[in-house]
């Protein structure tokens, strides 16, 4: 598995300063949590990290920041997906050049109806350009908000020009459905499900993982569900468990609910923060979901 993306990941909520701007030592310290409380790897400016309110520069100073830390690129993929292919090609050469090799790559989300030839030709243009072999591309599927389905049609298209580069692919359309036949007709590829409620479903019938926001708050949680399937053994109570925790969030935005959570359990406010037009939860919408948390028996947990 090492050449794959596998297991479960943290889309990392991307923390502020009281001026709006990247808070890099917050920024390290969750990163290192997470990876502490047992998550396969950090992906950087996911849709959980409100990944369109952050520039290229802004990317590129956060990814420098956590090598910088010691933090391992090989546990880090980061999000390079723009309007503008020359910033994804930025952001994307940086990261190969920093050493980490993966990209959350969404496709152009501004225009609309776009065709499969069209959409590959986005991807195409971008890897060519980047052209380096050890790149590995996870493929983004989030209609709801791109606008621009990652298609059958597409993946084969991708494929047939540019092969091992196209390694993975997230898919955060909450539709079961589709995830099971991304699973039967791309079995070379790593699915990961965006939501880890399909997270058990989707490894028994040969997903790869997980990329999932509550990630940022249940690592442990979530990975257990997976190390217990790895071992042959029955890992449906744990399921259960994740799936208890995620239905309560979900109820909300989903990156200010995460930055509460983070902001009551560990007793810094700061972590309240997101970047316009996103807004934080009000103090009753917080209290609900702390209570419904403890109603369930959720615990943050601490660092191993």
């Amino acid at each position: 598995m090492s050449d794959t993306v596998y297991g479960v990941w943290a889309p990392a909520l991307t923390p502020l300063k009281k001026d709006l701007t990247i808070d890099f030592p917050a920024m390290l310290a969750h990163v290192e949590w997470l990876l502490s409380n047992r998550c396969n790897g950090v992906a950087l400016f996911g849709t959980t990290g409100e990944a369109p309110s952050f520039s290229v520069a802004e990317r590129i100073t956060a990814l420098e920041y956590l090598l910088a830390h010691n933090v391992s690129p090989q546990h880090l993929m980061i999000g390079n997906g723009f309007s503008a292919p020359t910033d994804t090609i930025e952001v994307t050469r940086h990261a190969v050049e920093s050493g980490c090799k993966t990209v959350l790559m969404i496709p152009p989300f501004y225009f609309k109806d776009l065709s499969a030839d069209g959409i590959a030709s986005s991807y195409r243009h971008v890897l060519d350009h980047v052209n380096e072999p050890e790149l590995r591309v996870v493929l983004y599927h989030f209609p709801k908000l791109s606008m621009a389905p990652i298609s059958h049609d597409l993946i084969r298209l991708l494929i047939e020009s540019h092969g091992q580069v196209i390694a993975a692919l997230k898919d955060s359309s909450g539709d079961w459905t589709g995830t099971q036949e991304y699973i039967e007709q791309f079995p070379t590829l790593s699915i990961l499900v965006g939501n880890e409620v399909f997270l058990l479903r989707a490894l028994d019938i040969g997903g790869a993982g997980t990329i999932t926001a509550t990630a940022n708050i249940n690592p442990d949680g979530i990975r257990n569900v997976f190390d217990q399937w790895l071992i042959n053994d029955d890992a449906k109570q744990q399921q259960r468990q994740a799936d208890e925790i995620r239905t309560i969030v979900s109820k909300y935005p989903l990156a200010a609910a995460l930055k509460s959570v983070l902001a009551v359990h560990r007793g810094k406010p700061k972590w309240l923060r997101v970047r316009p037009p996103l807004t934080e939860l009000s103090s009753s919408e917080i209290a609900e979901l702390i209570d419904a948390l403890q109603r369930v028996g959720f615990e943050l947990p601490a660092s191993m």
